[in-house]
């Protein structure tokens, strides 16, 4: 061990005597605490974040920004060439802080990097978010990755930079269990902006919001140069924090000197909460609203008139059902079974001879016909308009009972859902207290109120494990789910849902009962009408009656109003509740 530490020793002597003629001893040390050396390293909390031993010149488990200086400097002065494609993102940051160190170096970049920079003319960023997925609760959250462009007018064959797990697994559970625990491994990748847009827009039906950024070309430069250096190095994955929203961040960090986006993300990263550390640092210059299929789907269903001819030819893809369709309905009929097709095929529904052939069919038929009137799609709020994803909640009722509750993430039935998706409520680790004792924990709680109509036919479902008193006595394990239907009703929506839970605790019992509401929501102001009924194996049923309305006081506060009976057993109780709502 004496001789180990005895060669690192002289290793730091020599490097310090080596460096002397253009750096100080003391100069080094603060050159290893600038800000923007621990953004190349992605130190925070005075520990890298990265997890891959390979992307250090030292070894990890004794890493520190000085020794891992120490190494790059050595590097450079050793004449080892191959550190200026390694680390070209460092490299660029050194020449401006010790120019005499490359005096004599004759070329200090790297020619593949810069001939791919050259060639690819990298001139624009955007900071795509696709929206929350309704149906899937892996996707309720969102997502963001960068594009980049080489001018405006053709973003679909710009480049898609992502980070995300590296994951084949299948089973739901051990899926989560990983995903929360930093089970996986997260990379950085790139991939042609058209197949995500395929992947989010037509698999999954996600609308996407596109925010172009105001970099400079040479911010850009900084951010791929520290990008080419990332390939093919890990970090471990954790689903609530160092997720793919967190680490674009720092990315961005990289870009611009005086950022440090990273510093505001310690105990989660909500996509939608990063997009807007990004628009508050000052990136966002404009953004583009980019519909799903799904929403080409349904405005072309609004101007159809013939609905049963139209839902078969999309299920049979007979061509005499035309026949009795006008040249406009005709256009309109192909429009939609070519999306349906498509869609089809990307759920792996159809064999690609088969999706080939009925595909060719009927562009074949389509090229034909007149062009179709452009498409009326209505641009939803954007997101950047809607609450912060934490809550604190006080509310006092008329029966003087007082409740508190705190929620990291992200929005429920109560919340108005301006800049959210309609219908998607999921609340994690939300915890509250009644009368001032604890009275429940939701590890998670998900309600998904998909709407139906006469062509798309989403179930609606509900989803929930929680510490709970049941008949507010005492403390169960609850494990819940329901299933049910919702439609839109004059621009609002209703929905039914059967549920049913198992109760853990002194003893255990069952419920099962029907959930039913009506809610509205209209820019600031939300209100509803919310029923439940269950009946418990102990004999006792429950059911409430409740209306409420939340409206917003400012973009963080808002105020929510109920009046609610309740029945528990022969115990019945009215009460009104006023309660504060503060986002954050």
């Amino acid at each position: 061990m004496k001789k180990e530490w005895f060669i690192i020793t002289l290793f730091l002597f020599f490097c310090v005597d080596l460096y002397s003629s253009f750096i100080s001893k003391d100069s080094l040390g603060k050159l290893s605490s600038d800000r923007y050396w621990l953004k190349l390293l992605h130190v925070k909390n005075g520990k890298s974040e990265i997890d891959d031993p390979n992307f250090f010149l030292t070894d990890k488990k004794n890493f520190t920004p000085l020794r891992e200086l120490n190494a790059t400097l050595s590097q450079i002065t050793d004449g080892n060439d191959s550190v200026y494609c390694r680390y070209p993102a460092r490299i660029f940051w050194l020449k401006s802080k010790l120019p005499k160190l490359f005096k004599d170096k004759n070329d200090t970049t790297c020619l593949k990097l810069e001939e791919t920079l050259q060639k690819e003319k990298p001139g624009f960023v955007t900071l795509v978010f696709p929206a929350a997925y309704i149906n899937s609760p892996a996707s309720m959250f969102g997502h963001t990755f960068l594009r980049i462009d080489k001018d405006l007018k053709t973003p679909l064959i710009g480049e898609a930079i992502n980070y995300a797990a590296k994951t084949d697994e299948t089973n739901g559970f051990i899926y989560t269990y990983k995903g929360l625990f930093g089970g996986y491994k997260g990379y950085y990748s790139a991939l042609e902006y058209y197949k995500k847009i395929k992947e989010y827009s037509a698999m999954e039906q996600r609308d996407m919001w596109e925010y172009r950024l105001n970099l400079t070309n040479l911010e850009i430069r900084k951010m791929l140069y520290h990008l080419y250096e990332l390939k093919g190095i890990y970090s471990d994955y954790y689903f609530f924090t160092k997720n793919c929203s967190y680490n674009l961040l720092w990315l961005l960090d990289i870009s611009r000197d005086n950022q440090n986006l990273t510093a505001g993300f310690n105990y989660k990263a909500i996509p939608i909460d990063t997009v807007r550390a990004v628009e508050r640092a000052g990136f966002i210059e404009s953004f583009f609203y980019r519909p799903s299929k799904r929403e080409e789907m349904k405005a072309i269903l609004k101007r159809v008139k013939n609905i049963e001819i139209i839902k078969n030819f999309t299920q049979t893809y007979d061509l005499s059902l035309l026949s009795d369709l006008n040249q406009t309905q005709s256009a309109d009929a192909l429009d939609l079974a070519i999306l349906t097709l498509k869609h089809e095929r990307s759920k792996n529904r159809l064999s690609k001879d088969n999706y080939i052939k009925t595909l060719m069919k009927l562009l074949k038929v389509r090229s034909k016909l007149q062009k179709s009137k452009p498409l009326k799609i209505k641009t939803p709020a954007n997101p950047l308009l809607g609450h912060k994803s934490a809550k604190i909640s006080f509310g006092i009722s008329s029966i003087n009972e007082y409740n508190f509750e705190i929620r990291p993430a992200i929005c429920d039935i109560y919340d108005n859902e301006r800049g959210f998706i309609p219908g998607a409520y999921i609340d994690f680790f939300s915890l509250k207290f009644k009368r001032s004792k604890f009275f429940s924990f939701d590890f998670v709680d998900v309600t998904s109120l998909a709407k139906r109509d006469s062509f798309f036919k989403p179930l609606s479902w509900s989803a929930k494990i929680a510490l709970d008193k049941i008949h507010s006595k005492d403390l169960y394990f609850l494990f819940s789910g329901g299933v049910g239907v919702s439609y839109d009703f004059f621009d609002s929506l209703v929905f039914t849902l059967l549920e049913g839970g198992v109760h853990l605790g002194k003893d255990t019992l069952g419920d099962l009962g029907v959930k039913a509401g009506f809610i509205k929501n209209y820019k600031e102001v939300k209100f509803g009408f919310l029923f439940f009924k269950k009946y418990f194996t102990d004999g006792v049923e429950e059911h409430m009656n409740e209306l409420f309305t939340t409206f917003d006081i400012s973009k963080d506060i808002a105020l929510n109003l109920k009046v609610s009976d309740d029945k528990i057993g022969r115990d019945y109780t009215k009460r009104a509740l006023c309660t504060l709502f503060y986002y954050f």
